[in-house]
């Protein structure tokens, strides 16, 4: 394999990835020009003050990125003052109509969602860093596989919330084979923990297990990280040439 054409296909990757935190960034900036002069002032917030960001939020969803199936903010508790748990989050729902996400935040209820335990939330407020979670099934909402960028907000070097976006894993995958089509070997993006995002051959489906590529094993295949997943994501190319499904 070419080191120097899977690097490129790394960077190809890399811009696609950075094209949706691009997206998040402008609510994270949204967010951050409502809250931080109240901050200043010494004035806890309501959610009200947040009432600019319904239809930016929506309007995001309309024209931004196409894999882009919901995005928004979500709130750490008791940021403001009439509301403990508190999201702006909308989607695409049926036929493409945006609706706000329905959430239940009655603790006493058998489907409350804790989102402060969900891994696209703790993860930023742990590191500072942005995250991508995924590929998983959203059964709150979305019912489809599908990944989570977020990006923590911090007022005044406190943390707030995150601002981020669910992807449609169908659609991004289409995105990424693309790239993955220029590699002449069998290539795959892989997550941390060793879940097949995308490939580019028949043999592998997304979400699939193949944690045996992650081996530093340069006789069998090589590497390329992808540092704009935040979550340590590889792109992978066997010393194969592409085969069709059930090739060895």
């Amino acid at each position: 394999m070419d080191e120097a054409r899977l690097n490129q296909c790394a960077t190809r990757i890399n811009s696609a990835i950075a094209s949706i935190f691009k997206q998040i960034d402008i609510i994270h900036d949204e967010v951050t020009a409502i809250l931080q002069p109240l901050a200043h002032q010494g004035i806890r917030p309501k959610s009200a003050d947040l009432s600019p960001l319904k239809s930016s939020i929506s309007a995001h969803l309309t024209t931004g990125h196409p894999c882009i199936q919901g995005n928004g903010v979500v709130f750490a508790p008791n940021i403001f003052i009439d509301r403990e748990m508190c999201c702006e989050w909308w989607h695409k729902s049926t036929g493409d109509r945006l609706a706000p996400l329905p959430l239940n935040f009655n603790q006493n209820s058998e489907n409350y969602y804790n989102y402060i335990k969900m891994p696209w939330f703790s993860r930023p407020r742990e590191t500072a860093h942005s995250a991508v979670i995924g590929p998983y099934v959203d059964l709150y909402g979305q019912d489809m596989y599908i990944l989570t960028f977020s990006r923590p907000i911090h007022i005044g070097g406190e943390f707030v919330g995150i601002a981020g976006a669910d992807i449609a894993l169908h659609k991004l995958e289409r995105i990424l084979v693309t790239e993955l089509m220029q590699v002449p070997e069998e290539a795959l993006i892989v997550t941390h923990e060793g879940r097949v995002v995308a490939a580019n051959t028949a043999n592998w489906c997304a979400g699939d297990m193949a944690k045996q590529f992650l081996a530093r094993d340069e006789t069998q295949h090589q590497h390329a990280e992808l540092k704009e997943t935040m979550s340590h994501w590889t792109l992978v190319a066997r010393h194969c040439l592409r085969r069709f499904a059930g090739a060895a």
